[in-house]
């Protein structure tokens, strides 16, 4: 199999393990709006689950959340955005306000009220800041029709937008796999989440960008 072949399994690979991901994560957020307070990870914020501010943040949160996952990987299918245009546009600006009006505002509002110590509330503030960030440089590089950059900053507000599924994973992982004492897995769970996201996304743009 020669470079182009692989690099395009890859790309294939890749875009149905995010896909399958954005599935899977979708599913579960969905469960939230039976407005129950005493179902998954509700189960852990017995002191705000019934504050209104932290209840109506989190709702915003997860709408904008589940809109980002909804809209993100097709966007990333190129014979798609060449074929369909418009659709890719109005995805593209439902995504963009899914972050930026929505998750990301709320992200930062909820971080403070994260499990663990400051450790922790640092860990998602600076991933919700990276988030808004990452998201807003993705639209104004359209804005000035810099259509690679657009690209990679896309790539990198999606590994971030993907954080809540690495948390998934680690979460159970760390805890029953690795044995690591609970109150790190708190603490760690705010990095780990979306560090090797990011990581993952610069080496996506590194190597493989051209073939987005």
């Amino acid at each position: 199999m020669n470079s182009g072949n692989l690099q395009s399994v890859l790309m294939k690979s890749g875009w149905a393990v995010l896909t399958l991901a954005s599935i899977f994560l979708f599913a579960i957020t969905a469960s939230y709006f039976s407005f129950c307070s005493d179902c998954n990870f509700l189960l852990k914020k017995p002191e705000v689950v019934f504050n209104p501010f932290w209840r109506t943040a989190f709702y915003i949160h997860i709408t904008g959340g589940m809109l980002a996952l909804a809209t993100g990987p097709l966007q990333f299918v190129k014979a798609f955005r060449k074929r369909y245009l418009k659709a890719h546009r109005m995805l593209g600006k439902i995504y963009l306000a899914s972050i930026l009006v929505l998750a990301g505002p709320s992200g930062q509002f909820m971080a403070f009220y994260a499990e663990g110590s400051w450790v922790s509330t640092l860990g998602f503030l600076v991933m919700a800041l990276l988030w808004l960030f990452t998201t807003w440089r993705a639209y104004t590089s359209i804005r000035v029709r810099d259509i690679a950059a657009h690209r990679d900053w896309m790539v990198r507000s999606f590994a971030l937008t993907l954080a809540a599924v690495t948390l998934r994973i680690w979460v159970p992982a760390a805890s029953y796999y690795l044995h690591i004492p609970a109150d790190w897995v708190i603490e760690s769970s705010a990095w780990v989440s979306w560090i090797p996201n990011l990581i993952v996304a610069e080496l996506l743009i590194r190597f493989l960008a051209k073939k987005f």
